[in-house]
């Protein structure tokens, strides 16, 4: 008999390039990661978004070993029927497969694992709170406080935080408190030998992207949303821009609801032509190879993984002074900082570094390609698997 605990990661979408992001791209690895002779884990995509690179994920986990599973098709006219249908979807699946213990990684997940909690057969559920805990459901007061500071106090039997801050928050709410259930600190987590292994490009036009190959590469990634800061980061390039007469070249990797938006920004700043969008791209790691300088320019974070990436890639790192980022950065030291939403601030410290000779950039980049070593792929899973046996040892008593 299989006495192998059984996981069932849920995430949002496998489609990580686009409406998946970095939690699916973390939860993916972390299946990857944990060790097959004691788990037997499933990663389920709550809804099916029909797009090819979702497709490509699901593949590549089966031929791994790993089941891979959707739990609904996303319409997106009808998202309380789509989130529904999940529900619906996931307890089929559980009837037949059961499991030990769900691990939601998104808002949409954690409500579904919580209706699955009062399904037979469902004994440990669990979630990670990937972002910061002040904006969890930000624009859904009523949601927020019937599901993050009630529902899930009560019913969750454990939730993790991804740095610090998170952990702290969490713990702060009056019920946890009367409980006496805190909040556990596991980080993000990166494959740091995915991205170490990047190696830097002499020739910029070996990028595919138009580039000069004397241009300097200033690079950012992340789904294009408010939170990112784009709109501040384009306001800066403006201002960058129009400073200099070498040419210089913004990068902007990602997909997102304010991919058009954006886009009409910089035609409106005059500065389309400095300025590449990418679209969603699998191959971050090389897109960062050609760059100069990474400029996270976020309002919020949880613990960014786009920053650690960058640092094991070698890429020198301007990042806003937000929570999340200083458990990352010691500006001046491993990388720079900058109060966020302020796009001249933000410009100055931009120029001040294109500014710098290469040897002082290239001392700060290598003193940050020691951070993520901390925050390996195998090092994180090894903190979730002491967690997950704890869970299924308590659940036996």
């Amino acid at each position: 008999m299989d006495k192998r605990i059984r996981i069932l990661e849920i995430i949002y979408s496998f489609d990580v390039e686009g409406t998946g992001g970095g939690l699916a791209r973390f939860a993916i690895a972390l299946s990857q990661a944990l060790d097959p002779k004691i788990f037997d884990v499933t990663i389920c995509g709550l809804w099916n978004t029909g797009t090819a690179t979702q497709l490509q994920h699901i593949q590549a986990l089966n031929s791994n070993g790993i089941r891979a599973v959707t739990a609904a098709v996303w319409d997106k006219h009808q998202p309380i029927q789509s989130l529904w249908k999940s529900y619906q979807g996931l307890k089929t699946f559980i009837q037949q497969s059961p499991v030990d213990i769900i691990h939601s990684h998104s808002e949409f997940s954690d409500m579904v694992t919580l209706l699955l909690k009062f399904h037979p057969g469902v004994p440990v559920i669990m979630r990670t709170l990937h972002n910061g805990f002040r904006v969890e459901w930000r624009k859904r007061v009523v949601r927020r406080l019937m599901l993050t500071y009630f529902l899930y106090p009560i019913f969750y039997n454990t939730e993790v935080g991804v740095a610090r801050h998170v952990v702290i928050n969490m713990d702060s709410r009056w019920l946890t408190m009367l409980l006496g259930k805190k909040a556990v600190l596991i980080n993000n987590a990166i494959e740091v030998e995915k991205f170490s292994k990047t190696s830097h490009l002499l020739d910029k036009s070996g990028l595919g992207l138009g580039i000069p190959k004397e241009a300097f590469i200033i690079g950012t990634v992340g789904r294009l949303r408010e939170e990112k800061g784009f709109d501040v980061l384009l306001e800066a390039a403006a201002r960058v821009i129009h400073q200099f007469n070498h040419p210089i070249k913004f990068m902007v990797i990602g997909t997102g609801e304010l991919a058009d938006p954006l886009i009409t920004l910089a035609r409106e700043l005059k500065i389309s032509d400095h300025v590449i969008f990418t679209g969603p791209r699998s191959d971050i790691e090389f897109l960062l190879s050609g760059m100069d300088l990474f400029v996270c320019s976020s309002f919020w974070e949880g613990f960014s993984t786009a920053v650690l990436e960058a640092m094991a890639a070698g890429v020198p790192v301007l990042a806003t002074d937000i929570p999340g980022n200083r458990e990352l950065i010691t500006a001046g030291i491993n990388g720079w900082m900058v109060q966020p939403r302020d796009a001249v601030a933000l410009a100055d410290e931009i120029m001040k570094i294109i500014n710098l000779p290469d040897e002082d950039r290239q001392n700060i980049a290598d003193q940050a390609k020691k951070v993520p070593q901390s925050y390996s792929i195998e090092a994180i899973a090894e903190q979730h698997e002491t967690l997950y046996c704890a869970l299924s040892e308590m659940n036996k008593k």
